[in-house]
């Protein structure tokens, strides 16, 4: 129980390091860069990354809540997280849209590069945490993907999946 408490107490802060460092480092980056910057389309990739991060934090906090005893899933994690998994698809597809538009604004081949790259890094997140499992980095990890030969399901989409026959089971939704 002490491995999974910890497992999930790292797996938290460095969601929420990520969120925090990221765009730090990133900005300061594009600071650093000098002349003409598409500020408007990179801001919003990296905003819709660190969007998905944080729903990583939330995630990973209220899953050590669960498992230390001090709450279970509150009731709202599955509506709340649906909402989020349809917003990130969304934000995202808007974001494409706006960058194949023929009337926008030209972007350099620079500010491309970072939008679509952060957009990437952000769809990567995204099926991370809600549809398979992409970061193996433990043992256990590897060899549960050597044994079966492929992917694990995601964590949140497993308990998102369970809330909602919970749910169904209740009679709370058909």
């Amino acid at each position: 129980m002490q491995t999974l408490t910890n497992r999930l107490r790292y797996l938290r802060s460095r969601e929420a390091l990520a969120a925090v460092a990221l765009p730090a480092v990133i900005v300061g980056k594009w600071w650093g860069e000098g002349g003409e910057i598409a500020w408007g389309m990179r801001v919003a990739a990296l905003s819709l990354l660190v969007y998905i991060l944080v729903q990583g934090t939330l995630y990973w906090h209220l899953k050590l809540r669960s498992i230390t005893g001090q709450a279970a899933l509150p009731a709202y994690f599955s509506q709340v997280f649906c909402s989020f998994k349809w917003s990130n698809l969304m934000l995202a597809g808007g974001l494409l849209v706006l960058l194949f538009l023929p009337e926008r604004m030209p972007l350099s081949d620079t500010d491309l590069r970072w939008t679509v790259g952060l957009l990437l890094g952000a769809l990567l997140e995204h099926i991370n945490y809600y549809h398979y499992q992409l970061m193996y980095d433990t043992r256990a990890a590897f060899d549960h993907l050597r044994r079966h030969g492929r992917l694990r399901k995601a964590a949140l989409g497993i308990d998102m999946a369970r809330a909602r026959l919970t749910r169904i089971a209740d009679g709370c939704e058909r």
